[in-house]
């Protein structure tokens, strides 16, 4: 680079740096310049990797489409922190405040252009250094001894709240003081509960309650740890050991390992999410060349398992799938073994549900599915009722009594507007519980109560129309975890999980399950477990939101170099990041830790076929 340009850089990158420490505090009256040193440090030596890799020409060409990433990243940073702490019209009013907003909009627009336009020109460019793979019994040994120490000290077992609830259904255990008996539920999916209640019975047959809650326990070890091993080979068979050992090191961390020792549907779910993930790649890779039927085989089971360990899983299996068939039929190849794989599923999937509704399992109440809807048109009837005339007041107070509406509107938080609809399958209270039975609040959805929500979404459709830019505000705000990395987010890792459920929530055994290891071990675990989840890199590759903004960063790389193909590849963990906004919890890791489990497989195909390309172009 030129003096004259090197010169302009740096005033330019100088003058973005003093725009990236202004922040959006709480409290409208706190000055706005970031005063956390650990952030200023931070954005220092970013700013500096900068101005080094343009100095030293890594950085050379900034196009203008680098420029319009840049803008939407710094739109997406600024604006969920500026909502996010419930300021936002503060922040974008009054004249020094939109000075202010617009110097850190432009600020970190020069910061992110260049980011992305280093990575855009070297993702898949430099080729990784390759060597030698493990065995997968050296790889697999390793991580069943990290994970064996990492747990020893929880076991049993622990059992998450999710999990203690799916025994209650499973068992049909009758709370005497409520008056009320567990019946089977969709809520969690019921294929988890049976697997869970079977082998718990089948352990505590054998040798008690404990041994019951260790049997899931080691089930959920060996499944998951074999398939983990399985993506640690792929990813470094295709990228080497940097690659490999950052797969390893992601699944020996706590956030994972933590899982493994929690019975919770979650667990398993992590696993089949990557197992999944894996196979549709190999699949992918396949179609211009043979491959095993085993591959065929592996895609189907883990599609299926995917798919009814999670509600909403089913949708990225049809994807997915379809993206598949697509590809196979456009290539004219192997069409009767994609075709067969689409009819299974589709079978297996109409099939279970007829199974479910043929034993009454309950289904998950539509409120799961409408938190953020809730939430927007909540927010509506707090803040401007003017949108909302006396018919639309009735129609919301037939789904969310609007005397309740203020104590249990939390934006970030959708759990206890949920509570308010007329049926409910979470039952989180006794109290809740207790309406149950007194007949105020039903489980199942009656064909009343859903055309009552169809007629409370026409509401809020309508009103979604009138004032777009709140339901925009709601749904930032609500999800500014999964869309900022730079906000606090909730692990909610099982590190040292054995809390007392209340009495509404306890199995018949309940009283005979206990911990091997006294209170003092486990915080002694914890204390240790909580300085690997802190471990600065680790904590931000497994923030909810850099798993959204990575996504992101590849697909607008694959728009530049116009790669529909793999376009389609990352579609399905596009979708995953999408579904994430639609959930009740903001900035839950619970919600991101599987499509995290498939992330490095993503990263490791695209590297890999850019690299190709690349070399193919120098010929």
């Amino acid at each position: 680079m030129s003096k004259s340009r090197n010169d302009y850089w740096l005033v330019v990158l100088a003058i973005a740096l003093l725009g990236i420490n202004i922040n959006y505090p709480t409290d409208s009256q706190i000055l706005r310049i970031n005063s956390n040193p650990c952030y200023s440090l931070l954005f220092t030596l970013w700013v500096l990797i900068l101005f080094q890799g343009l100095r030293k020409g890594k950085i050379r060409l900034v196009l203008k489409y680098d420029w319009f990433v840049g803008l939407i990243f710094s739109l997406l940073y600024c604006i969920t922190f500026a909502v996010n702490n419930n300021l936002g019209k503060t922040y974008f009013n009054g004249g020094l405040n939109i000075v202010f907003t617009t110097f850190s909009i432009l600020s970190w627009m020069i910061v992110y252009t260049l980011t992305f336009s280093y990575v855009r020109c070297h993702f898949g460019i430099v080729s990784l250094s390759t060597s030698i793979t493990p065995k997968m019994v050296y790889i697999w040994l390793l991580l069943a001894v990290i994970w064996g120490i990492s747990i020893i000290g929880l076991l049993p077992g622990q059992i998450s709240w999710d999990g203690m609830r799916q025994f209650c259904e499973f068992d049909g255990t009758h709370i005497a003081k409520l008056d009320f008996t567990y019946v089977p539920t969709n809520h969690h999916p019921w294929i988890t509960t049976i697997i869970f209640g079977t082998l718990f019975n089948i352990g505590k047959s054998m040798l008690g309650v404990n041994f019951g809650v260790f049997i899931i326990i080691i089930v959920q070890f060996i499944i998951s740890s074999i398939i983990y091993t399985f993506v640690i080979k792929y990813v470094w068979q295709r990228i080497g050991k940097f690659g490999g050992l950052f797969t390893f090191i992601l699944f020996a961390s706590p956030y994972f390992s933590s899982y493994i020792v929690t019975i919770d549907k979650s667990t398993l779910y992590y696993a089949f999410t990557a197992w999944f993930y894996l196979m549709f790649a190999k699949l992918f890779e396949s179609i211009n060349r043979e491959t095993k039927p085993w591959n065929y085989i592996g895609y189907c089971v883990s599609a299926l398992l995917f798919s009814l360990f999670r509600n909403d899983a089913f949708l990225i299996v049809i994807v997915a799938t379809t993206i598949l068939l697509c590809l196979f039929i456009k290539n004219k190849v192997r069409l009767v073994w994609i075709a067969s794989v689409f009819i299974f599923l589709l079978g297996i999937h109409f099939g279970w549900n007829a199974y479910l509704n043929q034993k009454q399992v309950i289904k998950s109440s539509p409120s799961e599915a409408l938190t953020i809807p809730t939430r927007q048109l909540s927010n509506i009837y707090l803040t401007d009722k003017d949108y909302l005339n006396k018919a639309d007041l009735e129609k919301i107070n037939k789904i969310t009594p609007l005397s309740q509406i203020k104590s249990k509107y939390n934006v970030n938080n959708g759990d206890g507007l949920k509570s308010l609809y007329p049926s409910d399958t979470f039952l989180n209270t006794d109290y809740l519980i207790e309406d149950v039975v007194q007949h105020k609040l039903s489980m199942a959805t009656t064909k009343k109560e859903e055309k009552e929500i169809v007629e409370y979404l026409k509401v809020w459709a309508k009103v979604g129309v009138k004032d777009p830019v709140s339901y925009i505000q709601v749904y930032l705000t609500a999800n500014s975890g999964y869309l900022n990395p730079f906000i606090n987010y909730n692990a909610s890792l099982f590190l040292d999980y054995y809390p007392k459920v209340g009495y509404f929530m306890q199995p018949s055994w309940y009283k005979r399950y206990h911990a091997l290891f006294s209170n003092e071990t486990r915080q002694n675990i914890y204390t240790i477990l909580s300085i690997f989840v802190m471990f600065p890199p680790l904590a931000i590759i497994c923030n909810p939101a850099t798993l959204a903004w990575v996504s992101l960063v590849l697909f607008f790389i694959l728009i530049k170099k116009r790669l529909k193909k793999e376009l389609l590849f990352i579609l399905p963990l596009l979708i995953m990041c999408i579904l994430f906004t639609i959930t009740s919890v903001n900035g839950y890791t619970r919600y991101t830790l599987g499509a995290l489990a498939a992330l490095p497989i993503v990263i490791s195909y695209l590297w890999v076929k850019l690299t190709s390309l690349k070399k193919v172009k120098e010929k």
